[in-house]
């Protein structure tokens, strides 16, 4: 089977349709992606065995995964490194040979990391990719085996839900805590538990569960929450960010998510705080910072090479002032385009903190993210801004 080309013209979903449906043996290798990094998928019979990344990011790696999730310590995972480069044997296999974890908990964690190396590659709007034809059994599997179907049904439910989530889950830095709503929650369950253990406690009339009724609300029903939001729910502290939370959960990155908008649009959390880790997409504030400052050399030069041009090479008293005024529009002009660039770093930081945009522009100066003189020099035209709701105008 020749299969080979561009992602642009065959995309991921036909490619793994294809290889599904002809039920072929051997390994898929598509490279592309923001990183240039390499995927490998080993199919058997059509279904996927196995996954592999050249370049993986150190956070995807198993090891990283088990000790995110708080299965295995940073000691232990560097014991069982040490022993892999003598053995060159897997990490799961190292640990589950140390007695550090269980293989089940190795198998769960492995099959999350297939997955979610998987998803990812529906996002992949460009690349390569190529098919190896190989003999039965030419690999080991690394966890459970998935069929073609089931991987482009998620996929394809993920491509449309996503774009919804990350209009507002769009930073994991960000820390949210429980609201009075989910308290409310924690506590009917509380009481569903008490309910049940007078129920079939010996002490309890020995009538059985059917003397007790129910208050539907103990149930937890009327809050309309699954068991993934709940389990998020759990998780939410006030302390961990989105990034601990999709560690600790299992669930992987876009069903945390997921849950986490529910709990947000439902008003059982909200967010506290950004924090400020190294790893993080709140990093583009300070490289915006960065970038603004650039721009403000790069501008400063160009002004400068144009004044150099203004009193080095007037040709008349006329030319002169003509140049002099070319100077001032052009500076004000790019002042102002470095302020508006301000603002709207300004206001996005705003909006990962709080969830929204600010009604007016003031609350960006109490809340100490620009200086009242980066919204109006004297003299100049006022700036223009205009809140409308997930969107603004900034002119």
């Amino acid at each position: 089977m020749a299969l080979q080309g561009s992602l642009a013209d065959f995309g991921i979903a036909e490619i793994l349709q294809l290889i599904g449906s002809q039920q072929k043996t051997g390994i898929l290798h598509v490279t592309g992606g923001s990183s240039a990094e390499e995927v490998m998928i080993a199919f058997s019979s059509g279904r996927i065995i196995r996954t592999d990344v050249n370049g993986r990011h150190k956070r995807d790696l198993l090891g990283q995964m088990l000790v995110a999730a708080g299965d295995v310590s940073r000691e232990q995972l560097a014991v069982a490194l040490k022993s892999q480069k003598k053995s060159l044997k897997r990490i799961g296999d190292i640990l589950v040979e140390m007695q550090v974890i269980g293989r089940e908990t190795v198998n769960e964690l492995a099959d999350l990391q297939t997955r979610e190396t998987l998803y990812r590659l529906f996002e992949w709007k460009s690349g390569q990719y190529r098919f190896e034809s190989k003999p039965p059994n030419f690999t080991r599997p690394s966890g459970r085996p998935i069929s073609s179907e089931s991987l482009l049904m998620e996929g394809f439910r993920m491509l449309d839900e996503w774009p919804l989530i990350r209009a507002r889950i769009n930073n994991y830095s960000v820390v949210f805590r429980p609201l009075d709503k989910a308290r409310e929650l924690d506590d009917q369950g509380k009481a569903l538990e008490r309910v049940l253990d007078d129920a079939f406690s010996e002490f309890g009339g020995g009538g059985g569960i059917d003397e007790f009724s129910f208050d539907d609300s103990l149930s937890g029903g009327s809050g309309g929450l699954g068991d993934e939001e709940r389990k998020i729910l759990g998780l939410v502290d006030g302390q961990r960010d989105v990034y601990q939370i999709i560690d600790l959960s299992r669930l992987g990155e876009f069903e945390t998510c997921k849950a986490l908008l529910t709990l947000l649009n439902e008003e059982y959390i909200e967010p506290t705080k950004v924090k400020r880790a190294l790893e993080s997409p709140v990093r583009h504030r300070s490289v915006n910072a960065r970038r603004f400052a650039l721009r403000i050399i790069v501008n400063g030069t160009l002004l400068l090479a144009i004044v150099f041009g203004v009193l080095f090479m007037p040709r008349s008293r006329i030319e002169l002032h003509r140049n002099a005024q070319q100077v001032a529009n052009e500076a004000q002009t790019r002042l102002r385009a470095n302020r508006l660039v301000a603002i709207a770093t300004a206001l996005e930081v705003f909006r990962v903190e709080n969830g929204r945009y600010p009604a007016k522009l003031a609350v960006l100066v109490e809340k100490g993210l620009i200086t009242p003189e980066t919204l109006q020099l004297p003299g100049e035209v006022a700036i223009r801004y205009l809140s409308i709701g997930t969107d603004y105008d900034l002119r």
